[in-house]
């Protein structure tokens, strides 16, 4: 086998087995969180890089090879879980929910809400959900009679308490995952805008985006992907051993 042959080979072998690595870390997660109330599930960003050397050239480790780069976060909209709970809310439509954290405000479909000791409105790990105002407080005297219209206002046995605050991204690339079904903005110049179109829905939680049927499929075919570069990876290590050996 020609040196700058095997040399590509392997190349090309490591990085096709890197990029079957970072798919099946992400096929994982995806899965891992298919019952997470509003969920977003992630894709790989592969890219194909052309090697700029002369193809005639015998030290050419060309012509391509690809590799995992970013990654990226599909925000189409889910199924809608009814609870018939009257602080479970669901967006129909463009935006996010916007809830405080100790490293900043941070975005979210999921609209599972409750009540901590102070009578704000949290998420269930406890992170204040903000309104018009800021932070929501139901008061629990006033609590047996929760309505939330579709424009996010919050009435308390008909008294108007607040109005959720629902926004939106021109781009949502910048928005990155923190966990929790959480996402922080990473470009402070990209700024929130009010949805268009949007609809609160009480009495709903937004589900998990993610298509499971569809996940396996590719939890299948990337794990074959992955066994064929190791066989292959095996291969060129038992020939470098080889070589070494008759080398000595």
């Amino acid at each position: 086998m020609h040196e700058a042959s095997m040399l590509k080979g392997i190349y090309d072998t490591m990085s096709g087995k890197f990029v079957s690595e970072r798919r099946l870390e992400m096929i994982s997660n995806n899965l891992a969180n298919a019952l997470t109330p509003g969920f977003k599930a992630s894709r790989p960003v592969v890219n194909v890089v052309e090697d700029n050397t002369s193809p005639t050239s015998p030290d050419s480790l060309g012509p391509t090879y690809i590799s995992v780069i970013d990654s990226y976060i599909h925000f189409s909209a889910a199924p809608l879980v009814e609870t018939k709970n009257n602080l479970d809310v669901a967006i129909e439509g463009d935006g996010f929910f916007v809830v405080s954290t100790k490293d900043g405000n941070m975005y979210t479909r999921n609209g599972k809400f409750t009540l901590d000791q102070d009578k704000r409105l949290v998420t269930l790990d406890g992170s204040p959900v903000l309104g018009q105002n800021g932070e929501i407080t139901i008061d629990a005297r006033q609590g047996g009679d929760v309505k939330i219209e579709n424009d996010g206002s919050i009435f308390v046995d008909r008294v108007v308490v607040d109005r959720l605050k629902v926004v939106d991204f021109a781009d949502k690339k910048p928005l990155i995952n923190y966990g929790e079904s959480k996402f922080v903005n990473t470009n402070p110049a990209n700024q929130e805008t009010t949805p268009e179109s949007f609809t609160v829905r009480q009495g709903f939680y937004e589900a998990s985006n993610v298509n499971i049927m569809n996940e396996m499929v590719d939890l299948m075919s990337t794990v074959r992907a992955y066994e064929t570069y190791s066989k292959v990876d095996q291969f060129f290590g038992d020939a470098l051993e080889k070589l070494v050996n008759i080398g000595r």
